[in-house]
């Protein structure tokens, strides 16, 4: 039995009592993931969190399960799932239990979205390695200029060294799903470009123009 709020012994409202799981209000909750109170209320609104209330009036409590959903979508967000996939993998763990069904949803979309991030990392080395052309066909243009002849130079030189140290840099080769495991994450599969490497190799370590 709960002790009386602010009496010596007493408990908070959402303590543990007689053997049942802690309930959280939203402050501590949100205090816990270290996100806003708003951000919470708002997956409680498209339906991926459902805290419980004794009345409509009362307080939001929340309990293990809305934790674990919690975790599981503040995750999935830092992945890139959107939050229809997100409703989806949820939804799956209400109607499987072994978890099995969501477990192979979320690596669906997770291949997915390994797949794109691998492409916009492609299209990055690219457009790294043109800034660095443009840089060189700059800096050249600067070097055949009149005038100022020492502080251009100072300038040139500190700039080529720039250049130097970012074309030099090198990029490994993005990783994907093996064959099998890509199959299995949908009609995507096989999809894309061959990879960041073409993009490190061929643009990020290039300076002058080809050609």
């Amino acid at each position: 039995m709960r002790g009386a709020p602010g009496k010596a012994g007493g408990k908070p409202r959402n303590e543990v009592v007689a053997g049942r799981e802690r309930k959280m209000t939203i402050s501590e909750l949100a205090r816990e993931f270290g996100i806003a109170p708003s951000a919470i209320r708002y997956y409680e609104e498209v339906g991926l969190l459902s805290p419980h209330r004794d009345s409509p009036r009362s307080q939001r409590l929340y309990d293990d399960r809305d934790r674990a959903r919690l975790k599981l979508i503040l995750r999935g967000k830092r992945f890139g799932y959107s939050l229809s996939e997100l409703a989806d993998i949820l939804a799956l763990y209400d109607v499987d239990p072994t978890q099995e069904k969501q477990i192979v949803r979320t690596l669906e979309y997770g291949f997915q979205h390994i797949r794109e991030i691998d492409e916009r990392i492609e299209e990055l080395l690219e457009i790294r390695g043109e800034m660095l052309e443009f840089a060189e066909a700059f800096l050249a243009m600067l070097e055949r200029k009149e005038g100022k002849e020492g502080e251009r130079r100072e300038f040139v030189e500190a700039a080529r060294k720039v250049i130097g140290e970012l074309g030099a840099r090198e990029w490994g080769t993005v990783s994907r799903p093996a064959r099998g495991a890509s199959a299995a994450g949908g009609s995507r599969a096989g999809s894309g470009k061959q990879g960041a490497g073409r993009g490190g190799r061929g643009s990020a370590g290039r300076i002058s123009r080809e050609g």
